[in-house]
């Protein structure tokens, strides 16, 4: 008997202990959740996981940004960028949601059609997986806009866009699923037009040699690949841009319409605006689920500034990216309108984009 009360009394004794113990911890605990961000992250290193592999504008856009960035941040953390390519950027999503640290130090920098690939589902309906929710993630904004351009030679018969319906003529393209091809098939399929899609160039500069000699009559790029492969095309009229693809006309882009305002009906308007979020928001930067209020304001007004910063502004218009970047608020809203667009808008657009 006295056996079994000693025993209880050693079980006390450790309860007691382990009761102390953990008092012990408490304050502590609630002194780093009361942690400032600038003491969080003074001294600390973040990681910036770019989806895509070196080289090309995804992969520029974040090392600029890195560059200016560190020094607006409180604390003045460090920042390395590393590149986590596959499936269109859905490996580094799912990495970003499911493993990255939720307090701050991991950022991601996805292709654009992320934001559209939970509505749309046109690189897991190939075999990729979406093992995330747009909607829990927590967005920076985006450095700037990068519409998709229709553009021909500025000395060829099509001097407007409506020039284009119903007349036979030659794009190149790189491979069915890039948007040198699914933009054509849209016009096609949507605007009437009647666009003989060349396919199989590898990248943008091998089909603009191929207009060079040509070989096809104009394409469809992003304005900005478009301005930094060929900037001479553009000033001296070599080519004419007949419409864009961003949600709204973008300041470089004034007197050229967009795809909504070419279309002919409310459903087909809808469909474009919908497709238009990745150019609107075209260098989407997102926080994991679950990162501390205080610490997101702080990256947010760091965005902010960095924007503003000469340095960056200097070296970003190296890349030729239509002026204007895009708040967290507008990048959330753009993912809203984008989950919340009706089931029939969703389906025929998806079909308008399947590759045949």
């Amino acid at each position: 008997m006295r056996g079994s009360e000693g025993s209880r009394g050693v079980l006390r004794r450790r309860e007691f202990a382990a009761l102390g113990a953990a008092f012990a911890v408490a304050p502590l605990s609630g002194v780093a959740r009361a942690q400032s961000p600038e003491a969080f992250f003074d001294r600390k290193t973040l990681h910036f996981y770019v989806g895509i592999p070196p080289g090309g504008a995804y992969d520029l856009v974040p090392r600029i940004f890195a560059a200016t960035m560190a020094k607006h941040i409180p604390g003045k953390p460090s920042i390395v960028v590393e590149n986590m390519p596959g499936a269109a950027s859905l490996t580094m999503m799912n990495f970003l949601y499911n493993r990255a640290p939720r307090d701050g130090t991991a950022v991601g920098f996805p292709m654009n059609t992320v934001l559209l690939e939970p509505t749309l589902k046109l690189v897991s309906r190939s075999g990729g997986v979406v093992n995330f929710d747009l909607s829990k993630l927590s967005w920076l904004g985006t450095p700037g806009q990068d519409p998709a351009v229709i553009w021909v030679a500025g000395s060829s018969r099509f001097k407007s866009f409506d020039d284009l319906r119903g007349a036979n003529v030659r794009f190149a393209a790189t491979a069915p699923g890039a948007d040198s091809y699914l933009v054509p098939a849209l016009c096609n399929r949507l605007l009437g037009t009647s666009i003989k899609v060349v396919s199989g160039y590898q990248g943008v500069a091998e089909y603009l040699v191929a207009f060079e000699r040509g070989e096809v009559e104009g394409g469809a790029t992003t304005y900005a690949a478009l301005s930094v492969a060929r900037p001479e095309w553009i000033k001296q009229g070599r080519i004419r841009i007949l419409a864009q693809f961003g949600a709204e006309r973008t300041a470089d882009l004034p007197d050229v319409p967009t795809a909504v305002e070419l279309a002919g009906d409310e459903e087909t308007r809808a469909m474009f605006r919908l497709f238009g979020v990745k150019f609107t928001a075209a260098y989407p930067i997102a926080l994991p689920p679950d990162v501390p209020a205080d610490r997101i304001e702080a990256l947010r007004a760091a965005f902010v500034a960095t924007m503003k910063d000469p340095e960056f502004v200097e070296q970003i218009a190296k890349l030729h990216l239509p002026p204007g970047s895009v708040s967290a608020d507008t990048v959330r809203r753009l993912v809203r309108e984008a989950s919340d667009a009706s089931p029939a808008i969703i389906e025929r657009l998806r079909q308008a984009l399947s590759v045949e």
